[in-house]
């Protein structure tokens, strides 16, 4: 076997060992969820009633993004157990948003994994399946359910034979029991002679659509492709990359140091071609160019003066503007004045007024009058009975 397929075959036997933790590990996440009610619990008002099987986090699906609603539904329920709030994300957001999320909350419960974001962002895998198996976990602790030792049962045969310690064992003995031995191995080996079978053969006839036949192998035919990756922290593998690399460095060393020497001279006769119509430039146009500065002196002394002068007016626009509104309310005050000047209904109310009033006076007048008549009529009616028995005093007297 050389270097290389031995590499190959030590990559497939990890590979095996990595997938068997993970089924084994989702396996344990299952029977811990069962335990916690959650087809109950969280499938059944949740996740419509889907349930998950031994491998659905071991394997990648068809589905992915219903694979990784799924993780992330069932870790929101597991945070939820544990006495933590976290928004339960939507199926379609951002899956970035969502692993980082994750391990915000992980890292306020203080629960900690060795595996980078990008392992949960996958919806599925040893990440995922270590993550959920610890949540079930703390679960399982948080509702105080405790795994007690298996108890097993005990063996009721005796741990030695009886021994006859004064028997003797001989040589004949022993033979017997070799021979025994023999014929217990020749026991094991025989087969017991099958009886013919005189049933009628028929032809097995598959009852299965070849459409779906042929759709279910396109599905599963992915997943059955071996994948061999190299192992990086081999360091025999390190040596040989470096030793390739150092050689093709060797190689190319000449050739390279060859082509920069050239681009540097290149560069070189460029700098001074450059430098060399610059100063000529400069030569050409150095009246122009101090014409140019005198005249951009003079633009900002004239900037100057006009950010100056619409500073005035913008000032003195703000003086007409309080002008104005001024003699808008004293001109609106004016106009109510004269409104209320030139308006006659106060005074046709005082008419009104003061013929109620000569009206009033005639009334009260006339009733003083017949008040006064009424009182003078019973005053006269008084004075007159009191004179009759003054007369009649005087006329006993003459008698």
């Amino acid at each position: 076997m050389t270097f290389s397929n031995h590499t190959a075959a030590v990559a497939m036997d990890l590979d095996r060992d990595l997938k068997t933790l993970t089924h084994y590990s989702e396996q344990d996440t299952l029977e811990k969820l069962k335990i916690l009610e959650y087809d109950t619990e969280f499938a059944v008002p949740e996740m419509e009633g889907k349930l998950i099987h031994q491998v659905f986090f071991a394997v990648p699906h068809k589905m992915l993004n219903e694979q990784f609603y799924y993780f992330t539904s069932l870790f929101t329920w597991l945070m939820r157990i544990n006495g933590f709030n976290f928004r339960r994300p939507g199926q379609f957001d951002d899956p970035n948003t969502t692993t980082a999320n994750i391990m915000e909350a992980l890292r306020h419960s203080r629960v900690t994994i060795d595996y980078p974001m990008q392992k949960l962002k996958q919806g599925y895998g040893e990440a995922v399946c270590v993550l959920l198996n610890l949540l079930c976990d703390k679960a399982l602790e948080a509702k105080g359910f405790r795994m007690g030792q298996p108890k097993y049962k005990e063996d009721s045969y005796p741990e030695e034979a009886p021994v006859d310690e004064d028997e003797e064992v001989n040589a004949d003995i022993a033979d017997d029991v070799a021979a025994n031995e023999d014929d217990d191995e020749d026991d094991v080996y025989v087969a017991p002679e099958k009886k013919q079978d005189v049933r009628e053969t028929k032809t097995i006839e598959s009852s299965t659509d070849p459409a779906q036949w042929k759709v279910e192998v396109e599905n599963v035919a992915p997943l059955l492709k071996m994948r061999i990756e190299a192992d990086n922290k081999e360091w025999r593998t390190h040596l040989e990359q470096t030793k390739e690399l150092g050689d093709n460095i060797q190689e190319k060393v000449p050739n390279t140091k060859d082509n920069l020497v050239k681009l540097a001279a290149q560069i070189n006769t460029a700098i001074e071609s450059i430098s060399t119509r610059e100063k000529y430039i400069n030569s050409q146009y150095k009246d122009l160019v101090q014409e140019y500065h005198e005249v951009q002196k003079q633009l900002t002394v004239v900037t100057t003066r006009y950010d100056e002068r619409n500073r005035e007016v913008s000032e003195l626009t703000n003086e007409l503007t309080t002008i104005s509104e001024t003699l808008e309310t004293i001109r609106t005050q004016m106009e109510e004045r004269g409104d209320s000047m030139t308006d006659t209904g106060p005074l046709v109310k005082m008419k009104d007024a003061m013929k109620k009033v000569k009206k009033d006076i005639k009334e009260m007048d006339l009733r003083i009058g017949t008040v006064s008549h009424n009182l003078l009529h019973i005053r006269m009616q008084q004075e007159a009975m009191k004179g009759e028995p003054t007369m009649k005093r005087e006329e006993e007297e003459e008698d």
